[in-house]
């Protein structure tokens, strides 16, 4: 599943043997380059040899208003089978993609994801031949599920979507082994809906529980199943297992982009959660950090039950500026132990998140208490800020590229962070290292990407005290000293990705759109190769390659680039 596992470490290393010398050999390389009909926009699976991955638009649909699961054998480069749907236009998401965005889940011989029309899809593993969908956006009686998350659409917004990849856990219940699917379905650029966490039986896809993210009354936990009395169309036939709540809640928003974790230790899911949002138009919700609710950090329920346990936010220090705006989370928590460290005497579960705002956390699993935290983006050597690092112009400049914003213009104009991390760390628990890909869309202005001569696409920290661990250089401010060319080399080019390790091996995919393999230890850079070139657009190239799986003697990626139909399936190995 995405990220290698329950607890999202990204690390490769049981699946394959590749290591530094397979990089070094000069026999690792493209293999296949497959050309697709609709662009990728998800890590795909490779499981037993074969490739899961899914389109986010596929031109093979009616209208280009579908979506494609496919699957390939990773050997040969050959498309084995494939599941196709069509949407209609208005059920896309708020971004205008109709297809899939989510890693999908391979495991007790079935492929389960969930389109951006919040359909969760259970498809037979050899020949993806459906078995059975419900769906979350609209009541769907036959898999008890009774919602209807299509608040705003009269005004102009897009209805609730699916972006979570699900997390499938076999487990024990009552002495019983049960499968539960756990996945997130919101839509952070719609102000008047709710988000939800389900939880479904994988063999059916009848939902057992149903957690609302939104938090409906202050200093106090939402129960389970309770429901928004907005989102039941029909309360009469509300099954018994569900009530409502009627009152105002403390906020909309809070949703779940991304893969839920779970930890088999605590029996906790930890799901991470985006910005508030109000449908008052009298009420401005969006203020930064801190914000009201269960936003901007990390959301802890028990798997069985779906109840509350914990709720810890980003704090607000993280920010690179106090004027730092929607504070989503896009990231999936980590889950690891630390050993003893930081004046601990015992080893510690611990989980972890990164921020767009530049922040990352890392709190004590069992109860979600702080242990630390860090801004990721750089300053100068006297700790001030770098003006052309998260800048927010007047807003008279905000459509103009190239503006120069000084630090006090920036520090009191509200605006986004698109500089921070967008996807999730991996661990390399040999080191105590946590890799993160820095930067967001470089599509913004006036301040696409990263700010390249300052930033790395990627950062190295210690897994504890969250501090630099590859040596740096004597520059203002200091760089990673071994990366070569590699890094602080292409105007906004970021680490929109999640990275993955395998042995002594970290892989990046950037927006350039290229992939790179870097020393664990130190950062050299041992291999890249570039995927294709970015689209153009007004303020810059326009690409992504949302991450490597590695599996065996290969590496996979799926991109968006220019040419063709914009899609592309690039297979590398060790020849």
């Amino acid at each position: 599943m995405y990220h290698a596992g329950y607890g999202h470490g990204g690390n490769a290393s049981k699946f394959s043997s590749l290591n530094s010398d397979s990089f070094k050999s000069g026999n690792f390389g493209l293999l296949y380059q497959i050309r697709i009909d609709g662009s990728i926009l998800s890590v795909p699976a490779v499981v037993d040899g074969f490739i899961y991955v899914g389109l986010a638009n596929s031109l093979q649909a009616k209208g280009s208003n579908g979506g494609s699961l496919q699957k390939y054998e990773v050997s040969s480069g050959n498309l084995i089978c494939e599941f196709k749907w069509d949407i209609d236009v208005k059920d896309r998401d708020s971004h205008g993609f109709t297809g899939m965005g989510c890693t999908p889940t391979v495991i007790n011989n079935c492929v389960y994801f969930i389109g951006f029309n919040a359909v969760l899809y259970c498809l037979k593993q050899d020949d993806l031949t459906l078995l059975w969908q419900t769906n979350l956006r609209n009541p769907d009686p036959a898999h008890n599920q009774p919602t209807t998350n299509i608040l705003g659409m009269e005004a102009g917004y897009a209805p609730a979507a699916g972006w979570s990849s699900p997390t499938v856990v076999n487990m024990m219940e009552d002495g019983v082994e049960k499968h539960r699917i756990f996945l997130g379905v919101g839509e952070g650029e719609n102000p008047y809906l709710f988000s939800f966490i389900f939880c479904l039986d994988a063999d059916s896809g009848d939902v057992v529980w149903i957690y609302c993210t939104c938090q409906y009354e202050e200093g106090k936990p939402n129960q389970v199943n309770q429901l928004p009395a907005q989102v039941v169309a029909d309360p009469n036939n509300l099954p018994a297992m569900f009530t409502t709540f009627s009152g105002y809640e403390v906020t909309r928003g809070c949703s779940v982009w991304s893969a839920i974790a779970y930890d088999e230790e605590t029996g906790y899911l930890y799901a991470s959660t985006g910005q508030p949002a109000s449908p008052n138009n009298t009420t401005t919700f969006d203020t930064g950090l801190p914000s009201v609710g269960w936003s901007s950090g990390i959301l802890a329920i028990k798997a069985l039950s779906g109840e509350f346990v914990a709720f810890t936010q980003m704090p607000a220090k993280t920010s690179y500026r106090p004027s730092d705006l929607d504070v989503d989370i896009g990231s999936a928590c980590t889950l690891y132990t630390l050993p003893p460290s930081l004046g601990f005497p015992n080893p510690r579960k611990v989980v972890a998140v990164g921020c767009k705002n530049g922040g990352f956390m890392i709190c004590e699993a069992h109860t979600l208490q702080l242990i630390n935290s860090v801004s990721l983006l750089p300053k100068m050597n006297d700790g001030t800020q770098i003006p052309e690092i998260d800048l927010h112009p007047p807003g008279y400049q905000q459509d103009m590229i190239g503006v120069h914003v000084p630090n006090e213009i920036s520090n009191i104009n509200g605006g986004e962070n698109y500089f921070g991390p967008f996807n999730t760390a991996a661990i390399d628990p040999q080191t105590g290292t946590l890799f993160i890909g820095m930067g967001g869309p470089n599509y913004h202005f006036p301040g696409p990407g990263i700010d390249f001569n300052t930033t790395p696409f990627m950062k190295a920290i210690a897994w504890d005290s969250l501090a630099d661990k590859w040596p740096m250089d004597n520059s203002n401010p200091p760089k990673y000293s071994k990366v070569g060319a590699s890094m602080y080399t292409n105007a906004g080019e970021c680490g929109l990705s999640s990275p993955a390790v395998v042995n002594d091996v970290v892989l990046v995919a950037t927006t350039q759109v290229s992939i790179y393999a870097f020393l664990v230890e130190d950062g050299t850079l041992l291999w890249q190769d570039d995927i294709g070139s970015p689209t153009t657009g007004f303020s810059g190239g326009y690409g992504y390659c949302l991450g490597p799986a590695i599996w065996d003697k290969y590496v996979v990626a799926g991109a968006l680039i220019q040419g063709d139909n914009g899609g592309v399936l690039n297979i590398y190995s060790l020849k």
